[in-house]
């Protein structure tokens, strides 16, 4: 229920929520006057990176030391002007001259404030590797469009399946070639600490992650229930305070990780491969044609990106159950899910078409949400799909107990408001990756012979 406010408080909250708008308008001004500093200075450091190519040109000798001393002063003096070391320089020149060489769409959005400097790294980091100048203009404009929706941390997995479609090489080739460079370093730290970098297989590392955090809820989820116990079984009373849990996520994460190693055995763990033994959730959205070995298009590993052909197809041959997605080969909207039972079926349309908390930014999963009512129940909202969405608890709380409103368009956008009328859209992420690249030769998806063809009786409507 929505608290009501007193009388008095209508004022009190008017002034509250005017001064909010002002605040969030001179926050966003000024990070739009930082993009568009930050762009000039990209394009500075491409200039001083293209000055140094010409100075080398220059040049009548090509002894590799005095080639190499035009950089080194250029690198010298703009590290000693702005106080950072060579090293990051060096980083700088050569992203800021790739930018504006091969990306310079990116750096006009920038300038423009459509997006921030870390859209611009994701969107570049994904899209490095893409040579063919028409497809990375395009992959370019499309990422720059989702960029300005949504966060660099949500961006990260929809430009990752953008770049691996204009890739020449397929994800299958490439994660063949990037599998064999899996390693475990050490990196020792300060006061008798040192990190532990796993590069592996991303399913592989994102299963590790879950069933470290589902062990370490049971430690958490253990010790409120013998907080709630007031004795022992014995009647003695329970232990002092000092001895009490008081680890936090991170801490039992680790914990349970050393535990997992220093004890256990690999008895079911052959060369490397863990992925039979895999029991935390994952979600992997794999197309039909990738999944009986007839094409090359990349599963999707929820919230993280492209996964290569031959680990989905391994994960859903041993999966209990499959679920079949209908979506438009159009929009690329999830339009329906095989159903049975009318609760579940809708509960498995919701988590493919979600994947995540629906508020702006947030990627909580699905299975650590609730499934709420945009119009609440108690108000009139029906119970459908076209109604309901993920909500994690925090932003279910702020739903129901604030001045934001959320309100859900066709294809499963939700449009919330802010207290101070401010509207942010949360699109749903597999509309970027059920879109089709091209549709396939003879194949015209509103003709109902073609879906005939496909097996499909009643062909959807769009």
């Amino acid at each position: 229920m929505i608290p009501q406010p007193l009388p008095d408080s209508f004022e009190q909250r008017a002034r509250d929520e005017a001064a909010t708008s002002v605040l969030v308008a001179a926050f966003v001004a000024g990070r739009d006057r930082r993009a568009a500093q930050e762009a000039d200075e990209i394009r500075t450091l491409a200039a001083a990176a293209a000055l140094v190519e010409e100075q080398r040109a220059r040049l009548t000798t090509r002894a590799s030391m005095k080639s190499d001393l035009p950089a080194r002063s250029m690198v010298a003096e703009l590290a000693a002007a702005a106080r950072v070391s060579e090293r990051t320089v060096q980083r700088q020149l050569d992203e800021a001259s790739d930018l504006c060489s091969r990306f310079g769409g990116l750096v006009d959005a920038l300038a423009a404030a459509r997006i921030s400097r870390a859209h611009v790294a994701v969107i570049h980091d994904a899209g490095f590797q893409i040579e063919d100048a028409s497809a990375r203009s395009v992959y370019v404009e499309t990422a720059v469009g989702r960029a300005e929706t949504t966060t660099p941390g949500r961006l990260r997995p929809i430009v990752q399946i953008l770049a691996a479609r204009a890739h020449p090489r397929t994800m299958q080739e490439r994660h063949d070639r990037a599998i064999a460079e899996r390693r475990v370093r050490v990196i020792d730290g300060s006061d008798g600490m040192a990190d532990l970098h796993v590069t592996a297989a991303a399913v592989l590392i994102h299963a590790i992650h879950d069933r470290l955090t589902s062990d370490a809820r049971c430690v958490i989820e253990a010790r409120r229930a013998d907080a709630d116990d007031p004795s022992d079984d014995d009647g003695t009373d329970a232990a002092d305070e000092s001895d009490a849990d008081h680890r936090t996520m991170d801490q039992l994460r680790v914990d349970v990780l050393t535990d997992l190693l220093l004890t256990g055995s690999p008895q079911s763990c052959r060369a490397g491969d863990g992925r039979d033994a895999i029991t935390a959730r994952v979600q992997i959205p794999l197309p039909v044609l990738t999944a009986i070995g007839s094409g090359d298009e990349p599963a999707i590993l929820a919230g993280h990106g492209p996964i290569d052909p031959d680990t989905a197809r391994r994960l859903a041959a041993g999966a209990p159950t499959w679920e079949r997605v209908m979506t438009s080969p159009v929009t690329g909207a999830v339009m329906a899910v095989d159903t049975y039972r009318p609760c579940k079926a809708m509960e498995r349309f919701l988590a493919v078409r979600d994947e995540r908390c629906r508020f702006p930014g947030c990627r909580q999963p699905v299975w650590r949400c609730d499934i709420d009512h945009t119009v609440d129940a108690a108000l009139g909202g029906p119970t459908d799909c076209r109604n309901l969405a993920h909500l994690c608890k925090r932003h279910h709380v702020l739903k129901h107990n604030s001045a934001w409103r959320v309100r859900q368009s066709s294809g499963g956008v939700l449009e919330w408001t802010s207290p101070t009328g401010r509207v942010y859209r949360d699109h749903s992420e597999p509309v970027v990756r059920f879109t089709p690249a091209a549709h396939p030769p003879g194949m015209d998806f509103r003709d109902p012979a073609t879906w005939s063809r496909l097996g499909e009786s009643d062909p959807p409507r769009f």
